[in-house]
């Protein structure tokens, strides 16, 4: 993933989804005397590698008494554990290498404070503002796009069939998808009624609680859900059709 960051979660893509514990840290894979290393860039407060005493600067050189020279070495070990356990990490701070027994924590929903970003956050609850097809909301879906709009934007109304396309294609095998708007509720249902009805459930977020907790400042913004209700991506702009539908289709799967 070239120099972006990654989160430790339940450690990327050894389970289905980044719910259950955590090392709670960001960093960037680097290497350490010839093996695998991760540079630790950020450390979250209610962490046990915080508890642990590591901090931004260290690196993760070993795992379970072992040099650290592949990822599965650490998504397997928190994979098959719980919160409340502990797993032997050792890092290098100042050319010293030091052992520390790490309690792993259960993940929070939102840890945008530790990555600057929605992702990886969980979703918060919507209320009960849905103002169209409030009925066709998916108990259990696999995933979920939505999409941050307005009805005066130009891009946004692109977007629209994007959407309904691929919610055709994809809604009866899990898909769903869910329009936020933030205007009258007159305006949004005039829209609906006279220009584009759209198959999919419309939210009303009068309060723009979603657009601030979530730092929406554009439109269209479209988010991706996995199956969990945790965020995968988020986009502004008219989507690529066929790189989103490839981006759904793999985190159905997952």
């Amino acid at each position: 993933m070239n120099n972006r960051l990654l989160i430790c979660l339940v450690l990327l893509v050894c389970m289905p989804a980044f719910a259950g514990p955590w090392l709670g840290v960001t960093f960037k894979k680097t290497t350490y005397e010839g093996h695998l290393a991760l540079d630790v860039k950020g450390v979250h407060p209610g962490s046990g590698c915080f508890t642990a005493g590591v901090v931004a600067g260290d690196k993760i050189v070993g795992v379970a008494g072992s040099p650290l020279t592949d990822m599965s070495q650490l998504t397997s070990i928190i994979g098959k554990s719980k919160a409340g356990q502990s797993m032997k990490i050792e890092v290098e701070r100042a050319g010293k290498k030091i052992p520390m027994n790490v309690k792993l924590t259960e993940r929070p929903d939102d840890i945008s404070s530790l990555t600057g970003s929605a992702i990886g956050s969980k979703m918060a609850e919507f209320g009960k503002n849905f103002y169209q097809n409030g009925d066709k909301r998916k108990a259990k879906p696999k995933a979920t796009l939505l999409d941050f709009w307005a009805t005066w934007c130009g891009p946004c109304r692109q977007t629209l069939p994007i959407l309904e396309r691929i919610y055709a294609k994809l809604g009866g095998q899990g898909l769903e998808v869910i329009g936020i708007a933030d205007e009258d509720l007159n305006t949004l249902n005039a829209f609906y009624e006279r220009q584009h009805r759209s198959p999919y459930p419309l939210y009303r977020d009068a309060t723009k609680e979603l657009w601030r907790r979530y730092g929406i400042r554009s439109v269209p913004t479209l988010m991706l859900l996995d199956g969990e209700g945790y965020i995968k991506g988020v986009w502004s702009g008219v989507p690529n059709e066929k790189a989103l539908e490839q981006l759904v289709q793999e985190t159905m799967v997952q």
